[in-house]
């Protein structure tokens, strides 16, 4: 598999195939990817490039140099996969889209990550993350107490265009093995981002759809919603269904709110602020935790990495002198599975790279 990415679409759809036993080469510019150099550093990595990087193999190629094109076509002819991330049409000028590789490698899947897909409205437009949210809807889900959207801290629309990227391509994959022919696979950023708000997209284009101040995956609902403990730390209740909420009202002696979740929502929340407001986060967690009510701290990325639920499962491992997040897909008798670390740029051996006599 030839990952031609950048920083984090394209890189995360590969570690999530290398992940998984697929031989992923990156092929870097000189000097290597962006996503090397973004701080903070772990060891001569870059903190996202050695999780990113993980479990693939490393090349150079200046694709303006035509022995290095030529070095690339000798790898086209013989993978399996290919992912790029250019912007539209980058492709086609350098000599490696999708029909010009198909011409060599009628087999091969050929997988696009681009901003709004290859027929998109202005599809040449550059953007980051955080305008690939803001235009599919999904900055509005998330305000201040003063009601202005706010930038979210995981670059969630990357990481979706990946997880569909790593999709479409074993889609493909098994779509070849019934037809002998490869695949081309469109990936948007948008797109992924839009998928990414269903569940609030769905309600909205109802033909009633709820009010904003009503609309429980927004905080409406008591049983539904955050609340800041005495220490100033915050908790999640989920208690949706009747009876996790039957059991947390019972738990905090309050069975008096059973009822008046639904009779007056906006005073539960008020009486349920004030219960929480009444101690510490640890003796919500002590409380709470282990009780079956859809109790969660509201961790930071610290807390996060030593948290129980995620400890116990695995879900962040260290992998050479990074501590990342693990895989989230385990195959049977993949358990206890070691990963080799990012390359570096230093000690590449690309003699199996060579430009074709």
């Amino acid at each position: 598999m030839l990952d031609l990415t950048t920083y984090l679409p394209g890189p995360y759809a590969t570690l999530l195939l290398a992940d998984l036993g697929a031989d992923v080469i990156h092929v870097e510019r000189p000097g290597g990817e962006p996503g090397r150099h973004i701080e903070p550093r772990v060891g001569d990595d870059s903190a996202l490039h050695a999780w990113v990087g993980r479990n693939k193999r490393s090349i150079q190629l200046n694709l303006k140099d035509d022995e290095d094109r030529d070095r690339l076509r000798t790898l086209v002819t013989g993978c399996d996969v290919i992912v790029e991330g250019f912007t539209v049409g980058v492709a086609a000028r350098l000599g490696f889209d999708y029909e010009t590789c198909r011409a060599v490698n009628p087999r091969v899947v050929y997988c696009s990550i681009s901003v709004a897909g290859q027929h998109g409205h202005n599809p040449g437009t550059p953007g980051h993350d955080i305008n690939f949210l803001a235009r599919a809807g999904f900055l509005s889900q998330v305000r201040d107490s003063a009601g202005a959207p706010v930038p979210i801290g995981p670059p969630i629309a990357d990481i979706a265009a990946g997880l569909h990227a790593a999709v479409g391509i074993l889609a493909a994959l098994l779509q070849r093995e019934h037809s002998g022919e490869g695949r081309f696979v469109d990936v948007s950023l948008l797109g992924s981002a839009v998928a990414l708000t269903g569940p609030q997209l769905v309600k909205a284009l109802a033909a009633d759809p709820p009010r904003l101040e009503r609309d429980f995956n927004l905080g409406s609902d008591a049983g539904y919603t955050t609340y800041q403990c005495r220490d100033g730390r915050w908790i999640a209740i989920g208690a949706l269904e009747d009876h996790f909420w039957i059991r947390l009202c019972r738990l905090l002696d309050r069975d008096d709110l059973i009822q008046l979740r639904a009779s007056r929502p906006d005073a539960a929340i008020e009486q349920l602020s004030a219960v929480f407001a009444a101690a510490d986060r640890d003796h919500w967690d002590a409380l709470l935790g282990d009780a079956n009510v859809c109790y969660a701290p509201i961790n930071d990325m610290a807390e996060a990495a030593v948290d129980p639920y995620l400890t116990a499962s695995q879900d962040i491992v260290t992998v050479g002198h990074s501590r990342q997040p693990n895989s989230p897909i385990r195959l049977s008798g993949s358990v206890g599975r070691r990963f080799s670390p990012a390359p570096g740029l230093s000690s590449e051996d690309v003699s199996w790279c060579r430009r074709p006599e």
